[in-house]
């Protein structure tokens, strides 16, 4: 087993419309990051997504609900040291509204 950082691209499309107040908005995507302990990259590529669509699903309910489809990738996969694993994982997601 060994440590992967994984760069996730999240792509959301909507099947709601968008919100009259402007302080609400649909993001178009997002990027985050993730570190997994996995056996190979294919199995830490499917590890962080996982992580990742439970985690937004689960701060917006958006998924769950219906209201939006995601798409995932990993853009980037590299080998990491083994004390990034250690750290709590950071969930936050850079939000973008124009592609």
């Amino acid at each position: 087993m060994r440590c992967f950082y994984i760069l996730v691209h999240g792509k959301l499309r909507w099947n709601v419309a968008a919100p009259d107040d402007p302080d609400c908005y649909q993001p178009r995507g997002f990027y985050c990051h993730r570190y997994v302990l996995a056996s190979d990259e294919d199995d830490a590529i499917r590890k962080a997504l996982k992580r990742v669509r439970e985690n937004l699903d689960k701060g917006g309910g958006w998924l769950s609900r219906g209201e939006a489809i995601l798409d995932l990738e990993a853009d980037e996969v590299s080998s990491a040291p083994l004390h990034k694993l250690l750290k709590p994982d950071n969930r936050g997601h850079a939000f973008y509204e124009e592609e």
